[in-house]
């Protein structure tokens, strides 16, 4: 069903959830789910204290490859890169709730950008927690609790249990919205202005030393490049490698027994031409009346909600031959697309039918009018998506 084009994320093993529960195992001595070999891939955290971890969204494998190549780095090298798979959908709200959740899309059920909750009666934006069109976190107004709506704990709770303390750095404009209160429940949250007074706050953090300490970095500006630019734009590469380079010469400047840092991704980019494109609206009536609410998901791993599944599928099929995968939810949850069976609400979230844009096209519903192309987006099972980097340094 899918070909060699496509990645699989890895839940056994190798996925972003299993890297979360492999850092909990370390602390904890458990975790939830399978933790990741990390001494199968020659990463030691014996004496390890504190773990730095940076997510750079939207890094692709393929460019810190292309970078390091180039050489300029003073330790970081291939042999300190070795790869992990990102959840399906490849996206921010799925792929960071597993990182702060350690437990994959099926369990903690953020299955994507945009989703039908049912029972808020609406489509929603789940980085912003808000009905589509409407103000930020304003899904609160009718009774949504960030801190209530995970279904497990976050792996800074489970960190707490076990006397570990557990930090979020984030930019300042992320610091009270929902998202980030729901991913730092039971850690410490900290919001900075740029790669200045985010050093000053995890030099803070590790100089203290009193304390096994996991510490998260969220840096978001690559994907922005990435979305606007292309993933092989100047914009793109120029502020990896800066970005790379800078945590490095950190890292040498205050390593020291008993830290280890690592460097990762949510998701990777593909490039997605405005020809490759395909824009459907409501005036699609052949697809479009065969809906129940509003599509949801992603431009490239997109939720189709419909009573009549096996019609819809063909209808997709037959008008556009060779452009999708279209998945029935049951050949989805057969594929472990999600890490597992979701309870029912969180089906209710995926719908009946799943397209997958093949290679770099896009399934992109036009819900005002308003919307526009981007050059590079992620969402799909294409390596460029799925292959992330994980980056290993300690004294």
């Amino acid at each position: 069903m899918l070909d060699e084009n496509n990645m699989l994320p890895d839940y056994n093993e190798r996925a972003i959830s299993n890297f979360s529960s492999g850092l909990v195992a370390h602390f904890c001595g458990s975790s939830v789910c399978e933790p990741f070999p990390f001494t199968k891939h020659n990463i030691d955290l014996s004496g390890i204290d504190s773990v730095v971890v940076f997510i750079i969204d939207a890094l692709r494998y393929a460019t810190v490859e292309k970078l390091l190549d180039r050489g300029n780095f003073e330790i970081i090298n291939k042999s300190s890169l070795i790869y992990m798979t990102s959840v399906f959908p490849s996206t921010t709200t799925a792929a960071l709730t597993s990182y702060f959740t350690g437990v994959p899309p099926a369990t903690h059920g953020m299955l994507g950008y945009t989703l039908y909750l049912k029972e808020y009666g609406s489509i929603v934006n789940m980085i912003e927690f808000t009905p589509l069109y409407q103000e930020r976190d304003s899904l609160s107004r009718i009774g949504f609790d960030p801190l209530k709506f995970l279904p497990v704990q976050t792996i800074f709770q489970q960190l707490h249990e076990n006397g570990v303390k557990g930090y979020l750095i984030t930019s300042k404009s992320f610091v009270n919205t929902g998202l980030s209160r729901m991913h730092s429940n039971g850690g410490h949250l900290k919001g900075v202005y740029g790669i200045g007074d985010t050093f000053e706050e995890l030099h803070s953090i590790l100089k203290s030393g009193s304390h096994e300490s996991l510490t998260f970095i969220y840096w978001g500006l690559i994907d922005t490049y990435g979305h606007r630019y292309g993933p092989d734009s100047k914009a793109y590469e120029l502020e990896s490698y800066w970005l790379l380079k800078i945590i490095e010469e950190f890292f040498v400047r205050i390593r020291k027994k008993g830290v280890a840092f690592f460097i990762v991704s949510d998701h990777g980019q593909i490039i997605t031409p405005w020809k490759e494109e395909v824009w459907w609206s409501r005036y699609d009536s052949d697809i479009y009346n065969l809906l129940y609410a509003l599509p949801t998901g992603e431009h490239r791993a997109v939720y189709l909600h419909t009573h009549y599944p096996g019609k819809l599928k063909d209808v997709i099929e037959k008008k556009y031959p060779g452009k999708f995968k279209v998945l029935l939810r049951e050949k989805a949850l057969e594929l472990n697309l999600f890490g597992g069976t979701p309870q029912q609400d969180f089906l209710n979230r995926i719908g009946e039918v799943i397209v997958i844009p093949e290679k770099d096209s896009a399934f992109c519903f036009k819900y005002t009018g308003q919307e526009h192309s981007m050059k590079g987006r992620h969402g799909g099972l294409s390596y460029d998506e799925m292959k992330i980097p994980i980056i290993y340094m300690k004294k």
